[in-house]
């Protein structure tokens, strides 16, 4: 029987070990020179504390130790509370960071091999995160309330981007400097309603669709017969001097009846050629972000935190993202059918069981004698 090392430790084959040392290389001599506790002890820690849902740093650092002949075939040994909470607070979260943004490079390329008909499909929104102002003082909000944003793009199930900024900062102004490729389809609601920032993705023919505002002065150019729970379909101009300055072309607006609720959305395109029905649709789809942010809040450690430093609440919720971002990469590879919930369960109760991964997901098992799980 082929030897089989433990879910964590084959999960962690999936992280290129060469490009995380280089990026190591890259950027570790902004932070203290690691002794003992190496940069990848580092991120498997991490990621244990990720995937265990391990509560705090105690118990995390406890659950370790207490394990620890488990962990030799990880890079990964006994660890001190001190230690691992002095990494948190002083090495470079950027390194996390990037190590994210490589696993989704891989991962994308690996989910769409082929060039896809229909425009990728982007959903841009931005998710709160509440913190004790006393106790985390960087993060502005408000007097007495703390707080973190995430700016999110979602590709897919992906998250293409992710900005972490206070809570502070308005959602249409962290992502005014992204840049997006031709054909793309963007999503988003009323918050990022901009109309100088939409002609600048109009002329870079990246299309969009959103939602129009109540007080929006506007003229209609022409309307197109409509019917069902679409009330109208109109290509407009914007009326005010302002906004016609700064989107000085036509635009669709579709006005909708949802049939379940009885309640009114008026959305705003430049999309000409799809039927009104199928803006309506598409703009449907931003519930999949909201979906997403519910999901990594209720399953991943983002909510209370290891550390109370920038850098330490950075570090973790890139490994949370890189945790998540894993079990995507199985939840597409297998083929047993299984969702990223039991995923997520199989990891939390067998993380540190040996078992084969790959004959679990119903995967063909590798000409070499380690199961590793993908080549």
């Amino acid at each position: 029987m082929a030897h089989c090392s433990t879910l964590m430790g084959q999960l962690l084959q999936l992280i290129p070990r060469h490009v995380f040392d280089h990026l190591v290389d890259s950027h570790a001599w902004q932070g203290p020179d690691p002794r003992k506790f190496s940069y990848w002890s580092h991120l498997a820690a991490m990621l244990f504390g990720q995937w265990s849902a391990r509560k705090s740093l105690r118990d995390l650092v406890f659950s370790i130790n207490r394990q620890a002949h488990k962990l030799y075939h990880l890079g990964l040994s006994k660890v001190r509370r001190c230690t691992l909470s002095d990494a948190n607070r002083e090495r470079p979260a950027v390194i996390f960071e990037k190590t994210y943004y490589r696993l989704y490079e891989r991962l994308y390329a690996e989910l769409a091999p082929q060039p896809q008909k229909a425009p990728p499909l982007k959903i841009i929104d931005a998710t709160t995160i509440d913190l004790c102002a006393a106790v985390f003082p960087w993060a502005k909000f408000r007097t007495r309330k703390g707080a973190i944003k995430l700016h999110t793009v979602l590709n897919g199930l992906l998250p293409q981007c992710v900005l972490i900024t206070d809570g502070k900062t308005h959602d249409l102004q962290a992502v005014q400097d992204l840049r997006f490729q031709p054909g793309d389809l963007l999503i988003f609601d009323r918050a990022y309603l901009d109309y100088a920032w939409l002609y600048r993705l109009h002329q870079g023919d990246v299309w969009f669709v959103t939602r129009l505002k109540s007080n929006s002065c506007l003229e209609v150019v022409q309307e197109a017969w409509a019917g069902g729970p679409v009330l109208a379909d109109q290509i407009i101009r914007l009326s005010s001097h302002r906004s016609r300055a700064s989107y000085p072309e036509p635009l669709r607006r579709v006005p909708y009846r949802d049939p379940e609720t009885g309640k009114e959305y008026v959305f705003l395109t430049n999309r000409l050629d799809l039927s009104a029905l199928e803006v309506a649709e598409l703009y449907r789809r931003r519930w999949q972000i909201e979906l997403f942010f519910k999901w990594i809040k209720q399953h991943l450690k983002i909510k209370a935190f290891y550390g109370t430093s920038k850098n330490a609440v950075l570090i973790q919720i890139w490994t949370a993202l890189i945790a998540y971002l894993l079990l995507v990469w199985v939840k597409f590879k297998t083929k047993a059918g299984w969702g990223l919930l039991e995923l997520t369960r199989l990891a939390q109760t067998m993380l540190l069981e040996r078992m084969n991964l790959r004959a679990l997901l119903g995967l063909s098992p590798p000409d070499n004698r380690q199961p590793v799980l993908f080549n």
